[in-house]
């Protein structure tokens, strides 16, 4: 009850005026105690950004920084586990989760951007708020473990959009204060649209360049799903090759 308690106070917060300082020490206080879990995608694992595009293409990406994550100076609005001015790049670890996060529709186009982890290197990712059984909690320890899991579980995968960034607040507090354990090269958390079948790595800058290569971007139209449940597409540019920082489209 007493858990309870302070969880439903640091959801009265207003968070429109609250400091990142106020809700750090608040959540110190309100999660005082959670188990953190680590996830590491050895070297050719596979990750997934989404960049929609208008429908004559004429923003696909041309060059390295159109695949990579925005320059600082770019960041200008608060992200899910990122603030203004601190980029992170956002990947996705199946092809069809940033597709329903970015709300891709029939007849809409879309570059689809793969990485690939890098020969010899691992990422190291940590997250909270999944379903853990720990049978060393009692009952109590389990029952508390369960209500911290569903609280995180609730901010990571809330709806936000323009004009209320500020509700990523508590998001980036948890990001920063609990999950970025040493040697932490991303953030791990469950897809708001694709809840429970994606997850989405928030990978920082530094381990991004050092452990994450480029694969290819795919040029795409989206058609729907079929009656089957199968995800349609048509494919009308590739690029696997950067030449002088230029993407080099093969058809």
């Amino acid at each position: 009850m007493e858990l309870l308690t302070k969880i439903q106070e640091f959801k009265r917060i207003d968070l429109k005026t609250a400091t990142m300082e106020e809700l750090t020490i608040k959540s110190l206080d309100t999660l005082s105690c959670m188990l953190i879990n680590q996830s590491v995608f050895p070297e050719g694992t596979r990750l997934y950004r989404i960049r929609k595009l208008d429908s004559d293409f004429s923003n696909m990406p041309t060059t390295f920084q159109d695949i990579w994550h925005p320059p600082a100076k770019f960041v200008t609005t608060d992200g899910r586990v990122n603030l203004k001015g601190n980029p992170m790049l956002y990947t996705s670890t199946e092809q069809i989760t940033p597709i329903y996060e970015c709300d891709i529709k029939e007849n809409d186009s879309y570059a689809i951007i793969q990485y690939v982890v890098k020969p010899g290197e691992k990422l190291i990712g940590y997250s909270i708020g999944v379903d853990s059984d720990v049978e060393e909690l009692d009952e109590t320890g389990k029952i508390n473990n369960k209500i911290i899991e569903d609280f995180i579980l609730s901010e990571f995968t809330k709806p936000v959009g323009n004009g209320t960034e500020y509700l990523y607040k508590i998001s980036n507090v948890i990001a920063r204060n609990f999950m970025d354990m040493p040697f932490c090269d991303a953030y791990v958390y469950p897809s708001v649209a694709n809840y429970k079948k994606g997850w989405n790595v928030a990978i920082k800058p530094e381990s991004a360049l050092k452990k994450i290569d480029f694969s290819c971007v795919l040029i795409c139209t989206s058609r729907g799903f079929d009656l089957s449940g199968n995800y349609a597409f048509d494919l009308k540019h590739k690029a696997n090759v950067l030449n002088d920082d230029k993407l080099v489209y093969v058809f």
